[in-house]
């Protein structure tokens, strides 16, 4: 008998309470590193916990790694759907990056006309605003207008190679689908500077093992015992502490989904990409203001209190206005795989 699946990447039956409390946790490390770094003096407390919070973006490429192949993991998903799979990513994504570079470029200008601003008069190159719509900054010598942009091009492009990988998983062919993982894998031995994806290979396969435990394609011994391995080479190629959140995000999101009661972190992850985009070109100029007027360990505490919240509040209103109506446009792209 055939029938339609109308898949859907934001369906709720694949809705995972760990993914998004770690998504919700990861951005605010990275807020926090951010509105830390070279503020808060050596000494203090938050300076010494806060200087591996830039971790957070490790923790996303673990996510990113297991969710795509979780949700189309078991489909009958082939080289037809891939355009709409990069569609349906599009919308998602897209808006709220595009959305970002706007309010940067309008927040510089109006930084120009305040009499507290002491910079270059206000320019725009239009170079580089084109390099970034299709994330080729790195490639041809731009400059990021927000320092987590070079994260989402690496995000766009495990996008492209994923898809292409669930192709050849989901024909059910166990010796294709090892070895083609384990390729994608190694790649993380040949790392280029401008191809910084290829680095983060090994973060994106430990991932991408969750999913196959979580779709139970392989047992929890065998789970753990890649992770291990995919841990040993992630110390190799990083450093003991990417190791550690990366396995730790891993080891989340496969055993830690009856975790429900944080609504605070839900909260968090619901918005955390909105916060994401947002934290540096908002909470980053309370920051800067702050520098002027805040002296003791005290008060800078207080500044970077006041910063995440107003980020938050303005991720809030991002993700309201922003991301869901991009969230309801990419599921109206549907993938209609049938299946027999």
């Amino acid at each position: 008998m055939n029938y339609t699946l109308l898949y859907s990447l934001e369906h709720k039956k694949h809705y995972l309470t760990s993914v998004t409390l770690i998504r919700g946790i990861a951005a605010l490390a990275v807020c926090l590193f951010h509105f830390t770094k070279g503020f808060i003096s050596h000494a203090s407390v938050s300076q010494i916990l806060m200087p591996y919070a830039w971790i957070g973006v490790e923790v996303f490429f673990v996510i990113s790694g297991f969710v795509i192949p979780y949700m189309l993991l078991g489909l009958p998903f082939k080289a037809k759907h891939y355009g709409g799979y990069i569609l349906k990513r599009l919308l998602r994504i897209e808006p709220a990056y595009l959305a970002s570079i706007a309010i940067i470029i309008l927040l510089n200008y109006l930084s120009t006309l305040s009499p507290l601003y002491q910079g270059p008069a206000f320019a725009v190159s239009g170079h580089n605003v084109l390099l970034h719509l299709g994330y080729l900054v790195e490639f041809f010598d731009g400059t990021w207008m927000n320092p987590v942009y070079w994260t989402l091009a690496i995000e766009f492009q495990y996008y492209i190679v994923i898809g292409f990988l669930l192709i050849l998983w989901n024909r059910n062919n166990k010796y294709l689908t090892i070895i083609s993982l384990f390729i994608f894998f190694l790649l993380s031995f040949w790392y280029q500077d401008e191809a910084r994806f290829l680095r983060h290979t090994d973060i994106f396969s430990i991932g991408i093992v969750c999913a196959f435990y979580k779709k139970e394609y392989i047992s929890k011994a065998y789970f753990l015992l890649l992770v291990a391995i995919i841990g040993i080479v992630i110390y190799m190629h990083h450093s003991y502490v990417i190791t550690i959140l990366s396995v730790g995000a891993a080891l989340g999101i496969a055993f830690l989904d009856h975790v429900r009661n944080l609504k605070w972190l839900i909260f968090f992850g619901n918005i955390s990409y909105s916060l994401y985009l947002l934290h540096v070109p908002i909470g980053g100029r309370v920051i800067n203001l702050g520098k002027r007027f805040a002296s003791s360990n005290i008060e800078k505490i207080l500044v970077i209190f006041v910063a995440v919240i107003v980020s938050v509040l303005a991720a809030w209103i991002f993700y309201k206005l922003v991301e869901v109506p991009s969230h309801k446009l990419s599921r109206k792209i549907r993938l209609n795989i049938k299946r027999e």
